[in-house]
C-alpha cells in the first residue's frame, strides 16, 4: 500500500473522531490535508462541505461547491440548495431543488417544503408536508406536524373561510398548540385564541423546566406567545394592556430580530399620532435589515406602510414622497397600498385635486378588484361626494364589477345616486343583477329577504306592481305567509289584478284573531305611552321598617372667663374684631377743617335756561370708571 493511501486512511479515522465530538473546525483542517493529497476525492469534498455548513460558513461552502467541475457538482445539489436557503436566496434554492439531477429523497423533499413555505406558496407546501408525513417513518414526525399547522395558518391568513382540519393534528408539542391559536387569530376569534395561547404557555413552561432551562431561557421562549396574546388584546381594543405587555417583552434580551420588529411596529400602531418620540425609535427598530428575511410579506408591507403614515403624521412630507418609490419596488403587488398612502399625503398637503387624480387613475384601471382596491374606491367616492360629483361616484363604484354586489352598503349608495340623478333604468338593472348574484352564490336567507323587500318597495314606488309582486312572492316562499307581506301583495295586485287582490284578503287574519293577540292590560298601563325606557323600576321595600331618628347633641357654649351666670348674657359678637361688629361707629374725619373758602360770595351772571335736547335712542350701559385724581406737587425737602 502506497504511503499516501496510509496517510489518507489515518486522516479519515482522525476525521471520524472529530465528527463524533462535534469539533468541526478541527475536522476541517484534517479534510484540507486529505484534499492536499487527493484534490478530487469525492468523500473528502463532501466532508469539507458538511464541515463548512456545520460551522455556518454558508458562503464559503457555496463558493467551494461552485468551484468544482460539473461532474462533481451534480452530486451536491442538495447541499448547494441548502446553502442558498440559509443565505435567504430562496428562489435560487427552489430552482436548484427542481433540477433534474436532484434525488427524490426525504432530505430534498423536506427542504423543498420549507422553501415553498418561505416563498408563501402554501398550497404546494401543504401537499408536500402531507406526502412527507405519509411516506416517512422517523423521529421527526412532531416537527412535521408543527410545520403543517403553520402552513394551515398561512392559508387561513390569505382566506379565512378556507377549511382545513386542524383538530386531527395532536397537541403533542407547545408549538402545535401555538399554531392552532394563530389559526384562531386568522379568523378573528381572539378570545378563544387567548385561551389556546395560555395552554401553549403552560405546556412550554413545563417542558422547559423539565429540560433544565434557566428562567431567562424560559422567558425568551415564552416571548412570542406573550406577544401574540398582546396582539389579541390590541385587536379587541385593550390597547393599554397590550402596550404594557409589548414593553415588558422588549426589556428582555431577545435573540429574534423578527419578533422585535413586529412588536415595535405594533407599538407604533397603538401610538398613532401620539408619543411620536417613542414611535420614531420603534419604527427604526421595526425597519431592521436583520429582521426582514424572517418576516412574512404581509408583516413587511405593514411595517413600511406604518413608516409612511408616521412620516405623514410628523409632517415629513418630502421623506414620504422619497420612500414611496422604495415601497413600490419592494412590494409591486401592493400598488393599492401605495396609492392610498400617496392620496392621503396629497390630502395632508391640501392638494385634493391631485389626490382625486391619483385614486381615479388606479381605481378605473382595476380589472379584478380586491378588498384593498375597495378601500381606494371608497376613499375616492368620499372625495367626489364632497364635490357633489355623483356621476363620478357612480362610475367608480360601477367599475368594481360583481365585487360590489358582495357589499350591500355599496349597492345602497349606488341606488341612492341613481335615484338622485334620475337613472331609474340603471337602478332596476342593479337590483336585478345584485339579486341574481346573491341567489347564485346562495347567500343567507336574511340577506335574500332584505333584498327582495327593498326591490318590491322600489318597483311599487316606480309604479311597476308586476315586478314588485314577483319579489314579494319570493319572500312568501322563503318566509311563509306573513300578514305584512300579504298586505303589500294585496296593495300591489290591486293596481293591475283586482280579483287576485280580493282572493288574497282571505289569507289575512280576522279582526277577532287580531283582538285576541292584543294585551289589554298592557294597553291600559298608564306608562305605555312613555315607552319602557322611561318607566323606572322601584324595588319593593317593606313599609314596616322605619329609620330611628338620631338625637342631635347640643354643643357646649364657650363662656368668657370670670363670667357671672346671674349677670347679663355674653356678647355673641365678642369673637369678631371691633370694626366688624354691628355696634361699631367710625370716628369723624377732621382733616379738612379750616381749608377752602370761608363763606365769601361773588357776583353771579344771569343764567338762561338751556334748550331741550333732541330725543336719541338709548345707548347700552357703560361701566363707571373712577375719575383720575391729580397728582400733588411735591417740593424738595
Amino acid at each position: 500500500m502506497p504511503v499516501t493511501e496510509v496517510n489518507v486512511l489515518n486522516l479519515f479515522s482522525e476525521l471520524k473522531k472529530f465528527e463524533n465530538t462535534g469539533e468541526y473546525d478541527r475536522a476541517l483542517k484534517v479534510v484540507n490535508k486529505i484534499l492536499e493529497v487527493d484534490p478530487n476525492h469525492s468523500k473528502a469534498i463532501h466532508c469539507k462541505i458538511v464541515c463548512l455548513i456545520q460551522l455556518n460558513e454558508f458562503e464559503e461552502a457555496l463558493k467551494y461547491i461552485e468551484s468544482q467541475n460539473e461532474e462533481i457538482r451534480k452530486n451536491f445539489h442538495l447541499e448547494q440548495a441548502y446553502c442558498q436557503y440559509r443565505l435567504n436566496n430562496v428562489e435560487e434554492s427552489l430552482k436548484c431543488l427542481n433540477g433534474k439531477d436532484v434525488s427524490d429523497d426525504l432530505g430534498a423533499n423536506e427542504l423543498k417544503a420549507q422553501t415553498l413555505y418561505r416563498i408563501e406558496n402554501f398550497d404546494d407546501c401543504y401537499s408536500s408536508y402531507v406526502d412527507l408525513i405519509k411516506n416517512s417513518n422517523d423521529d421527526y414526525e412532531d416537527e412535521r406536524m408543527v410545520n403543517l399547522a403553520a402552513v394551515i395558518v398561512g392559508l387561513k391568513n390569505i382566506n379565512s373561510n378556507i377549511k382545513y382540519d386542524l383538530a386531527s393534528i395532536s397537541n403533542s408539542t407547545y408549538e402545535v398548540i401555538y399554531n392552532k391559536a394563530c389559526a384562531l387569530v386568522a379568523i378573528e376569534q381572539y378570545t378563544k385564541a387567548i385561551a389556546k395561547l395560555q395552554d401553549a404557555e403552560m405546556v412550554c413552561k413545563k417542558f422547559l423546566e423539565d429540560d433544565g432551562a434557566t428562567e431567562e431561557e424560559i422567558q425568551s421562549e415564552l416571548a412570542i406567545i406573550h406577544a401574540q396574546i398582546a396582539y389579541c388584546n390590541q385587536r379587541m381594543g385593550k390597547t393599554d394592556q397590550a402596550l404594557k405587555t409589548y414593553n415588558e417583552i422588549l426589556k428582555q434580551k431577545l435573540s429574534d430580530p423578527a419578533l422585535i420588529a413586529v412588536i415595535s411596529n405594533n407599538i407604533v400602531a397603538i401610538h398613532r399620532d401620539q408619543n411620536l418620540f417613542d414611535s420614531k425609535k420603534k419604527i427604526r427598530m421595526a425597519l431592521s435589515e436583520n429582521a426582514e428575511s424572517k418576516m412574512s410579506s404581509n408583516q413587511k408591507v405593514n411595517i413600511h406602510y406604518n413608516y409612511c403614515l408616521f412620516m405623514i403624521n410628523t409632517h415629513q412630507y418630502d421623506l414620504c414622497h422619497k420612500h414611496l418609490p422604495i415601497f413600490r419596488s419592494k412590494f409591486p403587488n401592493n400598488e393599492a397600498d401605495a396609492v392610498l398612502i400617496e392620496a392621503y399625503l396629497y390630502i395632508k398637503e391640501k392638494n385634493q385635486s391631485k389626490a382625486i387624480d391619483t385614486l381615479k387613475n388606479y381605481c378605473l384601471s382595476c380589472k379584478n378588484p380586491t378588498v384593498i382596491d375597495l378601500e381606494a374606491a371608497l376613499f375616492l367616492t368620499e372625495l367626489l361626494l364632497k364635490q357633489n360629483d355623483l356621476d363620478g361616484c357612480a362610475k367608480v363604484l360601477e367599475n368594481l364589477g360583481e365585487f360590489r354586489f358582495s357589499r350591500l352598503a355599496i349597492v345602497s349608495i349606488l341606488l341612492q345616486i341613481y335615484e338622485k340623478t334620475m337613472k331609474i333604468e340603471e337602478a332596476e338593472k342593479l337590483f336585478d343583477h345584485c339579486i341574481d348574484w346573491h341567489e347564485k352564490h346562495k347567500s343567507s336567507k336574511a340577506i335574500l329577504i332584505s333584498l327582495y323587500n327593498e326591490a318590491a318597495k322600489f318597483y311599487l314606488n316606480q309604479n311597476k306592481p308586476q315586478a314588485s309582486v314577483r319579489y314579494l312572492e319570493k319572500i312568501v316562499k322563503l318566509q311563509g305567509k306573513n300578514p305584512k307581506i300579504i298586505s303589500m301583495l294585496i296593495n300591489a295586485y290591486s293596481l293591475f289584478d283586482v280579483q287576485k287582490a280580493k282572493s288574497l284578503q282571505k289569507e289575512l287574519p280576522s279582526i277577532e284573531e287580531i283582538l285576541n293577540s292584543v294585551d289589554i292590560d298592557q294597553l291600559e298601563n298608564k306608562n305605555w305611552s312613555l315607552g319602557v325606557k322611561y318607566v323606572k323600576k322601584v324595588k319593593d321595600t317593606p313599609k314596616t321598617l322605619t329609620k330611628e331618628k338620631r338625637k342631635k347633641t347640643k354643643r357646649r357654649k364657650i363662656l368668657p372667663k370670670n363670667y357671672d351666670p346671674n349677670g347679663p348674657p355674653p356678647d355673641p359678637e365678642r369673637w369678631l374684631p371691633k370694626y366688624e361688629r354691628s355696634n361699631y361707629r367710625k370716628k369723624k374725619d377732621k382733616k379738612g377743617v379750616g381749608k377752602g373758602t370761608q363763606g365769601a360770595v361773588g357776583d353771579m351772571p344771569e343764567i338762561k335756561p338751556s334748550p331741550k335736547p333732541t330725543v336719541q335712542s338709548p345707548l347700552g350701559p357703560r361701566q363707571q370708571r373712577p375719575t383720575q385724581k391729580k397728582k400733588k406737587k411735591v417740593g424738595r425737602k
